[in-house]
This record gives structure tokens, C-alpha cells and sequence, in this order.
């Protein structure tokens, strides 16, 4: 053979070897790459080794949030450092509760009714006087087992194990801190937040929802308060007016003694739309019947019972 000869029968075998590799072993069809990238794309759902069913992608990062509280510092608008805990639920943008403590105490003392709400297996583990009924879990009615909120609770500032002088003004700075701070959290639902409090944290409970509904529209679904009596320096009365005006009007319960005066004053006085009063007794309550008092056994109605009816209304 000539020499070009041999060049045509080089490059025809070139040819036909390259059709049979892309025949037999070359890129796969245009459907099977579509597919590969939609499954690529996709979450696929997992099995459950205990159970046998398949978890979705939210419940399986769901259930890998740690129930453990976690321990806070955020500063507050003149400088302050204050503690705070937040206890996750376990499912993702679940409401979120803020709890605030009575003047006699700090956010310790809502550490038990935090596991409560956080409903995740973590009751009976406070720390302080048992025989108090809130600090007891044995004392609190049941939550459905799929029921679990976001809890975050503070302590206001020269409070820790009690707070030390009345410092009604700061407290107020202290509650703005604190409920902006708490709407910047992880995993939860933005839009339903509801503020529960004792005493000072019981104004500071409807004066903290009226704030953050005036800085994020409608984000607060309601304020439960025992015991107020306008001890931040802003009268309980107007807030509660101030959040039944809202294009949304928002639900404020009061739980008060009758023997406790300066509550009966305030709670007893109120008549607007969106406002439900609970009055005690003063021959069923113990102590005096004050704030965290009237977290007691056997009073009807229960307010912790309240506390889920109130949570259910307006999450």
C-alpha cells in the first residue's frame, strides 16, 4: 500500500472506533442526566430505625435540636448585660414563649413551667424549693405529645436570686432588650409570639407585646399576666387598650386575687373587647395570693390549665 493508502484506512478505523465507544460506553442518554439531577435536587425522606416510616427532612432536623436550655447574654439599649435561657421546641418555627419573672425572684423560677411548655422530656429537673408548685412538675396539667413550644426567659437587671430595689423605668428598657433580642432567635415562628409574666414581668408582659408589635407588625399574639399593677411606669389599662386597637386585635388575660389590692385595682377596671379577667377568691389562696402565688393547686380555674387554654387561643 501507498503511503496515503495507509492514512485513509488509519483515519477510518479512528472513525468507527469512536462510534462504538459512544455506542456501547459513551455519555448516557439526555432523560437519564435530567434524572440524575432531579434526585440530586430532591430530599429524599429517611427511615426511622425505630419505627420503620419514613421522617421528612423537617422532622429529621427537627429531632436533631437539642432540648438542652441554652444560657443567653444580650446587652440592652443604656449598656446592661442580662442573662437569658432559651429552652427549643422540638419542631421547627414553633411559637415562642417569653416568660417574666416576679421581683422576689428571678428566671429561675420559671425554669420548670419552661419545661413544661418546651414539652420534651426535661421536667423534674430545677433546681430550688420543690415543695413550691411550680417549681414541681408533678403539679401540671398534660400537653399533647406533639404540642412543644420555644421558651426564652431573662432576668431583669440587679435580679439575680431576687431583685434588689425597684427599678421601674430600667425594667421597661430591660423587657424592649429582651423582646427584640428573643425575635432574632433561631427556629422560631416569627410571627407568633406570646408573652406570659408575674408581677413586674406581668406588666412587662403586655408592655413588652405592645413594643414588639410596634417595631414588627402583629409578630405578638398575646400577653397572660398575673398580678400586674403598672409597676413599669406604664399604666397596664392603656397597653391593654393600646393592643385591642390593633388592625389584629390582641388577646390579654389578667389573673388576679382579690385580696391582692393593687392587682384587683388595675385588673378589676379593665373593659375592653379583647381583655378576660380572672379573679381568686381570697379565701382559696395561699400565701398572698401575689404573682407566682397564684401558680397553685387545686384553685379553679387552674392557672396553669389558663396558661394552655390562653396558649391555644392565640398560637
Amino acid at each position: 500500500m501507498t503511503k496515503k493508502s495507509n492514512r485513509v484506512v488509519l483515519l477510518f478505523l479512528m472513525i468507527a472506533g469512536l462510534m462504538f465507544f459512544t455506542a456501547c460506553g459513551g455519555a448516557p442518554p439526555a432523560e437519564t442526566n435530567e434524572e440524575n439531577q432531579k434526585s440530586s435536587e430532591e430530599k429524599v425522606p429517611e427511615i426511622a430505625p425505630e419505627t420503620g416510616e419514613s421522617v421528612s427532612p423537617d422532622e429529621e432536623e427537627a429531632s436533631a435540636l437539642s432540648s438542652d436550655p441554652q444560657k443567653m447574654k444580650f446587652s440592652t439599649s443604656d449598656g446592661i448585660e442580662l442573662n437569658g435561657v432559651y429552652y427549643p421546641a422540638g419542631s421547627i418555627s414553633a411559637p415562642l414563649v417569653i416568660l417574666m419573672h416576679w421581683a422576689p425572684g428571678d428566671q429561675d423560677d420559671w425554669v420548670e413551667i419552661a419545661y413544661w411548655l418546651q414539652n420534651r422530656g426535661m421536667g423534674g429537673k430545677s433546681t430550688g424549693v420543690e415543695n413550691t408548685p411550680w417549681l414541681d412538675s408533678s403539679w401540671f396539667p398534660g400537653i399533647e405529645p406533639e404540642k412543644s413550644y420555644n421558651v426564652f426567659s431573662f432576668t431583669f437587671r440587679n435580679c439575680e436570686n431576687g431583685c434588689k430595689s425597684f427599678e421601674r423605668d430600667k425594667w421597661y428598657v430591660d423587657v424592649r432588650a429582651a423582646v427584640e433580642y428573643a425575635y432574632g432567635l433561631d427556629g422560631i415562628d416569627k410571627d407568633s409570639i406570646i408573652m406570659i409574666g408575674a408581677s413586674i414581668g406581668s406588666d412587662g408582659a403586655a408592655d413588652g407585646c405592645a413594643y414588639l408589635n410596634q417595631v414588627h407588625t402583629d409578630a405578638c399574639k398575646g400577653a397572660l399576666s398575673f398580678s400586674p399593677g403598672n409597676y413599669l411606669t406604664i399604666d397596664f389599662g392603656e397597653m391593654v387598650r393600646e393592643l385591642g386597637a390593633a388592625s389584629n386585635p390582641v388577646p390579654v388575660w389578667c389573673l388576679y386575687a382579690e385580696s391582692d389590692l393593687e392587682s384587683a385595682g388595675v385588673c378589676g377596671n379593665i373593659t375592653e373587647n379583647n381583655y378576660t379577667p380572672y379573679s381568686y377568691p381570697s379565701d382559696v389562696i395561699f400565701s398572698n395570693g401575689h404573682g407566682m402565688n397564684l401558680i397553685t393547686p387545686n384553685l379553679d380555674p387552674d392557672p396553669l390549665g389558663l396558661m394552655l387554654k390562653f396558649l391555644a387561643l392565640v398560637s
